[in-house]
């Protein structure tokens, strides 16, 4: 009776350590939450530039610190992974880019800023700015699950 209480013991123990051997080195800790821009308007949003012209895949100044890329286009656009978005098709369903963010040359954020959900952003730590992708042109599928524009219209908002 003894052995199968030490084996069941024994078998919990090897249940809870592989579970917590599992889980990731470093927790998510999640500070951001989205807002739609009504709701950071009130909290510290202003119009920076508005319906702005922005070639793809170009630096772009914001100011004489910050500038941004749009580094990647979508047109059926879904979150793939943490900070990814990948198409699902070629058709342009729910287009949406992902665009880096630098201060004196060095990235500090990304953002992902879908056309069909303007206003739905996160505020992440160091971060000024956010856009909304209003539109764009020239779409065109580069090759398998490769897509580019030719340039974006944004707005950007910087965060007081």
């Amino acid at each position: 009776m003894n052995k199968k209480l030490l084996y069941t013991i024994g078998i919990i123990v090897l249940v809870v350590l592989g579970y917590f051997a599992l889980q990731e080195d470093d927790p998510q800790i999640v500070n951001t939450k989205p807002l739609n821009i009504e709701q950071v308007t009130e909290s510290g949003l202003e119009l920076f530039k508005d319906n702005i012209t922005i070639p793809f895949q170009k630096s772009y100044s914001i100011d004489e610190e910050w500038s941004l890329i749009i580094n990647q286009f979508e047109p059926d656009a879904k979150i793939s992974g943490k900070g990814s978005i990948s198409s699902d098709s070629d058709q342009e369903i729910n287009p949406a880019v992902k665009v880096d963010f630098y201060k004196n040359g060095e990235l500090i954020h990304y953002q992902i800023s879908y056309r069909e959900m303007p206003g739905f952003h996160s505020i992440k730590p160091g971060q000024k700015y956010l856009l909304d992708l209003i539109d764009y042109k020239g779409f065109a599928v580069s090759g398998d699950n490769s897509y580019s524009i030719k340039t974006a219209n944004i707005k950007i908002w910087r965060i007081k």
